[in-house]
């Protein structure tokens, strides 16, 4: 039987004391881990805990967060084509974080960011540049919040539709999982983001079938269920593995959904992720047919910053060094970029 760590105490997914053992599953998840980082060039020890705190950090001032955003299908859908996008984040160049009144949700006082996680119930404005799928030409802004669970605004969709619905709002929702924002064991299971919208009609229509009317019944589904499944480090620096799933609620006959996320915890940001959508109820293909689809979505970050997997020596290659210049340029000009989107809808 494998040794379980002896210096923690878990009573209902509570965390009472430290531990400075690596938890069994931890050398479980190694191999996998192992192979998620071969692409890159590196290789993942187990880190000598079973306990670490997960929640999310703001980007640095000086160091914007990038990633590059591959997207597939199984068969090929007929109005949608593999793509790939890239998609910059940083903390807002004008706006200041605040505090968010925990009563009721609206904006509170200016406050100051500490280093490190995000304090509950602040919230730090940030601004996004994406180009890729929708958005080829010019690319497009927004504005985003950071959080110390999660970053917005999401899509509510991003987990269980076949295409894509949103492609900013899908990678807000798939890059950044739902985190505890406290101590967390290795094993340890909690609550997502919710998926609903259009996903809790699937919960419906029983069997792929049922007609138009299942879709107007008041049905709903759940969030994601995430779960911490190792504690590793790459020289030095800790990172935690984070699956997830979702379905619709038809055992296995309607949607699923399954992601792997590597997150730095030094760092608090995503590093990697990867989502693929079983949607079992059929959509038009390429070749004029309906079929199942499966969908794949991956986020890989190609900044430098610390945290990220180029900064202990992954060599990005030259296109994914231009495009990080080019998104930096791009969302230093997002004012500019939204003047003129606004002014052309004005026309």
């Amino acid at each position: 039987m494998p040794r379980w760590p002896t210096c923690a105490l878990l009573t209902l997914g509570v965390v009472l004391g430290g531990c400075t053992d690596a938890h069994p599953d931890t050398y479980y998840e190694k191999p996998a881990v192992d192979r998620l980082l071969e692409p890159f060039g590196l290789s993942a020890t187990a880190a000598q805990t079973s306990v670490a705190y997960l929640g999310w950090q703001a980007p640095p001032k000086d160091c914007e967060h990038a990633f590059r955003l591959d997207v597939s299908y199984e068969p090929a859908l007929k109005f949608e084509d593999d793509n790939t996008g890239w998609l910059i984040v940083g903390q807002h160049s004008r706006r200041k974080p605040y505090r968010k009144n925990p009563d009721d949700g609206t904006k509170g006082p200016k406050t100051t960011l500490p280093p490190g996680p995000i304090p509950e119930h602040v919230i730090v404005p940030g601004e996004l540049f994406y180009r890729g799928f929708r958005a080829e030409r010019r690319g497009a802004t927004r504005d985003v919040y950071f959080a110390q669970s999660f970053p917005g605004p999401a899509s509510p969709m991003a987990g269980c539709f076949w295409r894509t619905w949103d492609p900013m709002e899908d990678a807000l929702a798939l890059g950044w999982p739902e985190l505890p924002g406290r101590m967390t064991a290795v094993g340890e299971t909690w609550a997502g983001l919710r998926v609903d919208a259009q996903c809790s009609r699937a919960a419906c229509v029983k069997d792929g079938g049922g007609g138009p009317d299942a879709h107007h019944l008041p049905c709903a589904t759940g969030p994601f269920r995430e779960t911490l499944r190792g504690l590793f480090e790459i020289d030095g620096e800790r990172y935690a593995l984070v699956r997830a799933s979702w379905d619709d609620g038809h055992g296995g006959k309607g949607i699923s959904s399954e992601r792997e996320s590597l997150i730095s915890l030094d760092h608090g940001r995503p590093v990697w992720a990867k989502l693929v959508v079983d949607h079992k109820f059929q959509q038009l293909t390429k070749e004029g047919k309906f079929a199942p689809i499966v969908r794949t979505w991956e986020m890989t970050a190609i900044d430098a910053c610390p945290g990220s997997l180029a900064s202990h020596g992954w060599d990005r290659g030259q296109t994914d060094l231009d495009k990080v210049e080019e998104l930096q340029r791009e969302l230093a000009n997002a004012d500019e970029l939204r003047k003129g989107n606004n002014q052309r809808d004005g026309e």
